[in-house]
């Protein structure tokens, strides 16, 4: 394969923008050619309008395409992008493996895991190279936690994340003539989204794994639903939520997530406790350890000099796109820190978090929701009479 990748981008709305403005920017650096850009609706492709978020962008030669399979058809490229909202993939990721080409999936990838099963077997059988987009895998702090932990266990780790639910709306999406909401924020609508904590909250859930290299066991979790008289303002998805997973090592893990509306503040923090220390994100990345008996002090070690901003920004967009790009021209599988599948464990975990919820905060084992009858039905994805 040259150095000159032959990519696509499924999906230009928000965070489709997001990746075209980074291969844009790897494009200029020789390692990615954009052959084209595929969305249904025509008007999300053309120049002037892409140029609302990206004022830099001009055509030039790139192939648009309303219909994905006719792009499909009629045009050979190494990689694809893909950034669908998770309940209307049409098995273009299946389609995608079984022509061989390498797969960068936004999550979350479906709502439905017999969905994202048969994404899996076709991208396993075709032993295509894949990623999904946990850019926080790419946080310079992220992965200073990640090596700080390496030889320790970690039986605790509290995360408390709060922002208004509008913060992360895609209102460029014409959801309103594909069944979904009228004001086009389908990461407000629980159809569409699956929930905050499945849109949303999957990214600190991955985390945790990360920092930890360890999967999750069991999930449990109680909500706060969204006042119903708020629902056609503000969507329908609650309004807090709170989980519990328990780790194959034996930790635990807990998630606050809170999404009022009209609210654009944003707080969070993280604890994270080993045998012997705890990790804290304050204005430097620190851990307390080594207590002296003689200064009654623990030692303040920094581990990484602050400011931390912008984790879920372009940086860390830019930084997993081009690891992606390069971890295929260089065949470098390290480049990449998730896969198709290493992520569903992360998914699954989300989305028994939701049936915890709607089951009265039972605590459900993944082993069984990915596999026992009692929860197929959370599996299936509804056909359209359904």
């Amino acid at each position: 394969m040259t150095l000159d990748l032959k990519v696509a981008i499924v999906g230009t709305v928000q965070r489709g923008l997001h990746h075209l403005e980074n291969l844009l920017q790897i494009q200029n650096k020789g390692i990615v050619k954009i052959q084209a850009l595929i969305d249904p609706f025509h008007g999300n492709l053309l120049e002037a309008n892409i140029q609302q978020k990206i004022p830099k962008y001009s055509q030039k030669d790139y192939r648009l395409f309303t219909d994905f399979q006719e792009f499909l058809d009629n045009e050979k490229v190494d990689a694809i992008w893909f950034s669908i909202p998770p309940n209307q993939h049409q098995k273009e990721i299946i389609e995608t493996a079984n022509r061989g080409i390498a797969i960068f999936a936004e999550k979350p990838q479906s709502l439905f895991l017999d969905e994202v099963n048969e994404m899996s077997d076709a991208i396993e059988k075709n032993n295509v190279k894949t990623i999904v987009g946990f850019q926080l895998r790419y946080d310079p702090w992220y992965q200073t936690v990640k090596s700080y932990l390496n030889d320790k266990w970690v039986p605790s780790i509290s995360m408390f994340h709060a922002g208004g639910i509008e913060s992360h709306g895609t209102k460029y999406t014409h959801t309103e003539k594909l069944g979904g909401p009228e004001n086009r924020i389908w990461t407000a609508n629980r159809l569409w989204s699956g929930t905050s904590m499945v849109e949303a909250g999957i990214h600190q859930t991955d985390l945790m794994r990360f920092w930890t290299n360890d999967d999750i066991k069991w999930v449990q979790a109680a909500y706060t639903e969204r006042p119903l008289h708020l629902h056609s303002n503000e969507g329908d998805n609650p309004i807090a939520y709170h989980v519990i997973y328990g780790f194959k090592k034996g930790g635990i893990a807990n998630l606050i997530f809170l999404r009022p509306a009209n609210v654009m503040y944003q707080e969070r923090f993280d604890y994270i406790l080993t045998t012997h220390s705890i990790l804290k994100f304050e204005d430097d990345l620190v851990a307390y350890e080594n207590y002296n008996p003689t200064t009654k002090k623990n030692n303040r070690t920094i581990l990484a000099t602050g400011p931390h901003t912008e984790p879920m920004g372009r940086r860390n967009t830019f930084e997993i796109s081009k690891a992606f790009a390069e971890s295929i021209t260089t065949n470098n599988s390290k480049l990449r820190l998730t896969s198709f599948q290493n992520s569903i464990n992360s998914l699954s975990a989300v989305l028994a978090a939701n049936v915890s919820h709607t089951l009265n905060g039972e605590r459900i084992l993944l082993e069984d929701f990915c596999n026992h009858p009692k929860f197929s039905k959370y599996r299936k994805k509804p056909t359209p009479n359904n």
